[in-house]
């Protein structure tokens, strides 16, 4: 794979990044990668609104990149030495979700035994990330809406103004406009919002960028998991590039993940090595070898199982016993996973 061919800021860097200058910067300040023209006219546009203070909305499929984006807006403006405050805005709702972005003062509330800064404080002149800004409650978009309008807030139970000087970066999966036709998205708050708005595309509608995801995340994880000699076959970067991509990077970045912590030994990255589905969605001949007419085990409800079943076991061992872990390395959720693990009666 050509990695060790120059180094980067103290890191090595594989072949298909080190030719492509507009690439290794971006990989650099914000781990983004690519190659298609798309993300190279988006990086593009990155620099152009870098360096002003207008909000910008991204867009796109979950797992296309969103916060990194908005990590690389920051790094390339004038506000990089300062915080970067990611925030998820669909966790809290009412006077908790109030709490985090204003803070509060002692005695706001039964617990307030401190003064807590806000997410609006934290963020200072740096930047804010809203993400799943979509997810803002509707009962507070409007408290929201009134700090990006006059740049101040105050906290729960404070009375002094507080200045808001953070610049703000959103993002959502959501058709926003959709939800303001809804009624369960401010018209305003959008507007406020949406001044630059920027739309990441997915990872099917770039493919030329499968490749050296794939390549740099082997090399990333080969190097994390002391495996620095793994390498794709040719057969298996086929299938890779034929994958639809539903979770798009984040779905490669887990597979690889997944694909070097439970290869046997060195050497090269199989299509045995990726998960079945992603196997069969190319046609029986990669699971069943041409020439085998055996019909033993040909039942596909019977190969998914037991492919699962050893899967799952593989990846709890290379967990080292923790379920959590091991739903990441599979791609699933901790939820799937234990339903897999009633599925089958397994007892890890």
């Amino acid at each position: 794979m050509g990695v060790e061919s120059e180094m980067f800021d103290g890191k090595f860097l594989p072949q298909s990044v080190v030719g492509d200058p507009e690439a290794r910067s971006a990989m650099h300040e914000a781990g983004l990668l690519f190659r298609s023209e798309s993300m190279r006219a988006l990086y593009h546009v990155a620099i152009q609104v870098a360096g002003s203070d207008a909000p910008v909305l991204l867009t796109g499929e979950s797992g296309t990149g969103k916060e990194l984006f908005a990590r690389l807006l920051h790094t390339l403006s004038n506000r990089s030495g300062r915080p970067f405050v990611p925030v998820n805005c669909g966790v809290l709702t009412g006077e908790l979700f109030a709490d985090k972005f204003f803070g509060h003062e002692p005695g706001a509330f039964t617990g307030a035994l401190r003064l807590q800064k806000g997410s609006f404080e934290l963020a200072a002149d740096g930047t804010l990330f809203l993400d799943e800004v979509g997810d803002i409650p509707l009962s507070n978009q409007v408290d929201f809406l009134r700090v990006l309008e006059e740049r101040t807030f105050k906290r729960l139970g404070g009375e002094k103004d507080q200045g808001f000087r953070a610049r703000i970066v959103a993002a959502t999966n959501r058709l926003l406009p959709e939800m303001v036709r809804a009624g369960r998205f401010r018209a305003d708050l959008f507007y406020r919002l949406n001044v630059i708005p920027i739309s990441l595309p997915s990872l099917r509608e770039r493919p030329e960028d499968i490749a050296p995801l794939a390549e740099y995340f082997l090399w990333l994880f080969g190097c994390q998991y002391h495996r620095p000699n793994l390498s794709l076959a040719p057969d298996t970067m086929a299938l890779l590039l034929r994958h639809s991509w539903p979770g798009n990077v984040r779905e490669l970045k887990n597979l690889v993940e997944r694909a070097v912590l439970l290869h046997k030994g060195e050497g090269l990255v199989k299509p045995e090595d990726l998960p079945l589905e992603m196997r069969l969605g190319i046609g029986m001949d990669t699971v069943c070898p041409q020439g085998d007419d055996s019909v033993e085990g040909l039942n596909l409800d019977s190969v998914v199982r037991e492919a699962e079943i050893r899967a799952i076991q593989r990846a709890f061992k290379a967990a080292s016993g923790s379920k959590n872990r091991t739903a990441e390395l599979l791609g699933i959720s901790a939820r799937t996973l234990r339903h897999k693990l009633a599925q089958y009666k397994l007892k890890l």
